[in-house]
């Protein structure tokens, strides 16, 4: 980028000071010269602009927010792509500008919110991922870089540039995790598709941040992180936290999406509960007594570390955000050191069946022998499956190199016998037929063959 009000972008907007950065653009305070005020404008990296797939991310992001009108959701006034004087291809979005902070940023300042206030933002949230919802579009990185807090109190939720609606083309390919591992629901952890239900347990696990004055879930790399959001359960919120709230969070972000509230109008429902003063009900003891489930739907046969280290299509995807600059990622080994004590070294391999039954069992064998892993074949017949396809792989969960995984693959039945017909003799009365091809000792034998019935005749001889 050229130094701040220099570049004008449209030959109408002129950028004067930098305000974020992510993964994908950056975010400048700029002046709009044909109404005369000041808006935010995210800039796509120019790295990025020859990419069709960040370019239609670009775009997705712009026809999503521009769905989207709320109070607490920050409208988009703009979009445009244009190439610059000396050939460089911009595209950018023009946003409204909020004049405040992230609520990163007022959580780095501050350390704890107080029950009141903390109530008062998420349900501001939950107003905004509603509408979100209600359109058919889901957010997928629900953060605390993503929810802007005004200088008058309002708050606004902003970049949807992960986001995902019903009618929009698949940007991600199949088994690809986006977001931000603190938090990230366990279903997209897992590999599963992101709905309304997987921004409600974002906005619990904020929930959570701003009581307690730390995350939910901490550790030395995002597999970490993303690991404990499927199988672990955080720490209780300090002592001076009301029930109601406890149980908010405690119902935002169970491990079974099923389980949670269903949308971010079922959380803003029930935080006008909670301040009320009426209370929720508490999770079930079966659920609540389950603090390592693991999500019953798995789907992916990849390593972890590839599932979640190899994204980077999102602003900040999966990368831990420290206490530096607001909206500005920190890559993770400049991350700050996690608070909670070290996490035990976890299995480096996450081995899922869903996606591989029914496919070929060489193609699968591969894969787990390039995984590190062994492998062995049994059989069992089945007439319901492609002979040589995976019926079964066990063990699946989390496997270390070396260890022994069998596949199941299908033999077809043995084909049914089917008895040959018996030869049928079929004799010719008429002589004068000779057919094609009849010798003349065939027709000698024929004569002998006949029967003598001179002097019996049937009375008209």
């Amino acid at each position: 980028m050229a130094e701040p009000g220099v570049r004008t972008l449209g030959g109408r907007y002129a950028l004067h000071s930098l305000l974020a950065t992510g993964g994908m653009g950056q975010v400048w305070r700029a002046s709009d010269a044909l109404l005369d005020r000041f808006v935010a404008v995210k800039v796509l990296r120019s790295e990025y602009t020859g990419d069709p797939t960040f370019l239609a991310r670009f775009r997705a992001e712009a026809q999503h927010t521009a769905r989207l009108v709320h109070p607490n959701i920050a409208a988009l006034h703009d979009y445009g792509e244009v190439v610059a004087a000396d050939g460089e291809c911009l595209a950018y979005l023009v946003m409204e500008l909020v004049e405040g902070e992230p609520l990163s940023a007022l959580l780095t300042r501050c350390g704890r919110l107080d029950p009141n206030r903390t109530l008062d933002i998420v349900r501001q949230t939950a107003a905004a991922l509603a509408v979100a919802h209600a359109a058919g579009v889901v957010h997928r990185d629900v953060k605390p870089g993503n929810v802007l807090v005004g200088w008058d109190g309002v708050v606004k939720i902003t970049d949807f540039g992960i986001a995902w609606s019903a009618s929009s083309v698949p940007l991600t390919r199949t088994g690809q995790v986006v977001g931000t591992a603190h938090y990230l629901s366990p279903e997209q952890a897992d590999g599963g598709k992101a709905g309304p239900a997987s921004d409600v347990y974002a906005l619990g696990a904020i929930t959570y941040e701003c009581l307690a004055g730390r995350r939910a879930f901490d550790g030395e790399s995002p597999v970490q992180i993303a690991l404990a959001q499927i199988r672990d359960e955080p720490e209780p919120l300090p002592d001076d936290v009301p029930e109601a709230m406890r149980t908010l969070v405690a119902r935002a972000m169970v491990k079974d999406p099923t389980r949670r509230f269903p949308d971010g109008a079922a959380f803003r429902a029930a935080a006008d509960a909670v301040r009320a003063g009426r209370p929720l009900a508490p999770l079930p003891p079966a659920i609540a007594a389950l603090p390592g489930a693991d999500p019953r739907r798995r789907r992916l046969l990849v390593p972890v570390a590839a599932l979640l280290l190899g994204v980077g299509l999102g602003v900040g995807a999966l990368e831990l955000v420290g206490g530096g600059d607001a909206g500005t990622p920190v890559p993770v080994a400049q991350a700050e050191a996690p608070t909670k004590a070290p996490v035990a070294p976890v299995a480096s391999l996450l081995v899922t069946a869903a996606d591989h039954v029914g496919r070929p069992a060489d193609e699968v064998e591969a894969e787990l022998a390039a995984l590190g892993l062994r492998v062995q074949r049994e059989s069992v017949v089945r007439a319901d499956a492609p002979a040589g396809s995976v019926v079964e792989l066990r063990p699946v969960g989390a496997l270390e190199p070396g260890d022994l995984v069998t596949l199941t693959v299908a033999v077809a039945p043995p084909a049914p016998v089917v008895p040959e017909p018996a030869p049928v003799l079929v004799e010719d009365d008429d002589e004068s037929d000779e057919g094609p091809g009849r010798s003349d000792d065939e027709e000698r034998g024929r004569d002998r063959a006949k029967p003598d019935n001179s002097g019996r005749g049937n009375g008209r001889g």
